[in-house]
């Protein structure tokens, strides 16, 4: 799927942010029904301060991609050379190792990062894996330079779940749960695990932390916006201007929450139902719900409950008969406001659930 970095925006700036006034639950907008352009200033804010690549260089990633004829290892370094095009600089710190047989190899060690540089590292990458796979020595070889960053790390490493044990007291999850508890990090696992054994593993690894995810290889590949919400969020102002202009978009209001709840409230439902009807009727359209929570609590429950609520938004558009790969959820617990903590009003409309919807003709 070819993305650019304006595309991404576009979507994403696509969520309604007017919860006043006379704006419907659900709009359908096209040029026939007004004539309006939307004028969109933005932020991005990024959600980490850091990020490392593990990239599968070992005999395991030579299987093939399902229903694709490519490799898993062809296909994840054509995708990061892509998603490289559009990632936007916003001051990371960035590393790129692969994982080998013997533990890790720097490709471009954790420096501050440089798209131009960043893409000649990837251009580096092998095509065709070669050794066992040992995940143990490659975490554990981790440690060290995490140590030595300042801030949220994200450590996005693509595995199948299957490696090659070694002697030592830890398990590869035993050496993922100690980096958590010595640096601040977020794993997300790109899966292209098939059976049980290693899909557990894997699944093992999300449970860390509550900002730890498992997205499928599949999904990763043909979604960018997987990527994106692992390491920057979009804070948009948005505003209406009378000019001709051709659109076809969908604003829905955010699905607000009582306090501590995930659970759906009764006026959301109509808006969630007419939303699942609008995708069925668009199959080529996806949807992004974007979980969030008021300042109030303690940051790591307050990421674990805007989880809770992105997941029970996507479960109920999924019962309604929308396919869960057509939904994407993120959750970034209280950032990002749009109501004022300070006062009971404001914490309701800051226990929500974004919508954008992409993919439209």
């Amino acid at each position: 799927m070819q993305k650019s970095i304006w595309t991404l925006l576009a979507v994403l700036f696509s969520v309604s942010i007017l919860a006043v006034g006379n704006a419907l639950a659900f709009e359908v907008v096209t040029q026939e029904m007004m004539q309006k352009e939307m004028i969109t200033e933005t932020d991005l804010i990024k959600t980490v301060d850091n990020f490392i690549i593990l990239f599968d260089a070992t005999s395991s990633a030579n299987g093939m991609v399902p229903g694709k004829d490519v490799s898993r290892i062809q296909a994840t370094k054509a995708m990061l050379q892509e998603r490289n095009a559009w990632l936007p600089d916003l001051g990371y710190t960035a590393g790129l190792f692969t994982l080998t047989s013997t533990g890790h190899q720097e490709v471009y060690p954790l420096l501050p990062y440089n798209r131009e540089s960043f893409g000649a590292a990837i251009d580096k990458l092998p095509e065709e894996g070669s050794g066992p796979t040992m995940l143990q020595p490659g975490l554990s070889s981790l440690r060290k330079p995490i140590a030595g960053l300042s801030g949220k790390t994200a450590i996005i490493l693509f595995t199948d779940g299957s490696y090659s044990k070694v002697r030592g007291p830890k398990s590869a999850l035993k050496i993922a749960q100690d980096i958590a508890k010595e640096s601040d990090v977020c794993f997300y696992l790109v899966s292209s695990a098939t059976d049980d054994e290693n899909q557990k593993a894997v699944e093992a690894v999300s449970t860390i932390n509550s900002c730890s995810r498992v997205v499928p290889l599949d999904d990763f590949l043909d979604n960018p916006y997987y990527l994106a919400g692992g390491l920057f969020v979009v804070k948009t102002n948005v505003y209406e201007r009378l000019t001709p202009m051709v659109e076809t978009r969908v604003d829905v209001n955010n699905v607000l929450f009582d306090f501590n709840s995930a659970d759906i409230r009764g006026e959301s439902k109509e808006k969630l139902d007419m939303l699942a009807d609008f995708m069925k009727s668009n199959p080529d359209a996806f949807v992004v719900a974007t979980g969030y929570t008021d300042s109030i609590g303690d940051a790591e429950y307050n990421l674990a409950l805007s989880e809770r609520r992105a997941n029970t938004a996507k479960d109920y558009l999924v019962n309604a008969g929308v396919d869960a790969d057509r939904v994407v959820t993120h959750w970034f617990g209280a950032l990002n406001p749009i109501g004022d903590n300070a006062t009971s009003e404001g914490q309701q409309f800051n226990r929500r659930v974004e919508f954008a919807v992409g993919g439209l003709n």
